[in-house]
């Protein structure tokens, strides 16, 4: 099964708001930028439940003191979303994936993205031609990254 787990920061996110004063200062139309590291896994069915649990122990992932994690309901970005692919996916294999360099039981398979969610207005999401513009100017880089859209 698939399942996809969110961490994203519960303190000032630095990189969020520079992106988008460069972004409204390109003249693309957002009024609010989020960011957050987003974690899609194949996970055996039995595990999928400790998924959170197991990736809360992981200190390179997760800090109570400046992350909140949460299960996302799709396993593809929603409307207003782009996730960039950071390109250190891993193959379904037969053998637990490692994170931080720790086996996770039952995952045979992650990728890792940065997902940014653009807003008009608040908690309006941001049209799709507003979410292309602000991928190809800044968000990604099609050199080394790779962009999924709603």
């Amino acid at each position: 099964m698939i399942r996809c787990v969110e961490v994203a920061l519960i303190i000032p996110d630095n990189e969020a708001r520079t992106a988008l004063a460069i972004l409204q200062r390109l003249g693309v139309g957002i009024g609010a930028l989020e960011r957050a590291d987003l974690y899609r896994c194949e996970v055996a069915a039995a595990a999928a439940d400790a998924l959170v649990a197991t990736l809360r122990g992981i200190e390179t992932i997760f800090n109570p003191n400046k992350h909140a994690i949460r299960f996302r309901d799709a396993a593809r970005p929603g409307a207003g979303e782009v996730w960039i692919d950071e390109q250190v996916s891993c193959a379904p294999r037969a053998v637990p994936v490692r994170f931080a360099g720790r086996p996770i039981d039952g995952v045979h398979g992650f990728e890792r993205f940065t997902a940014w969610r653009l807003f008009s207005a608040p908690g309006v999401a941001a049209e799709a031609a507003v979410v292309a513009a602000a991928t190809d100017l800044l968000l990604c880089n099609p050199a080394f990254q790779k962009a999924s859209l709603a």
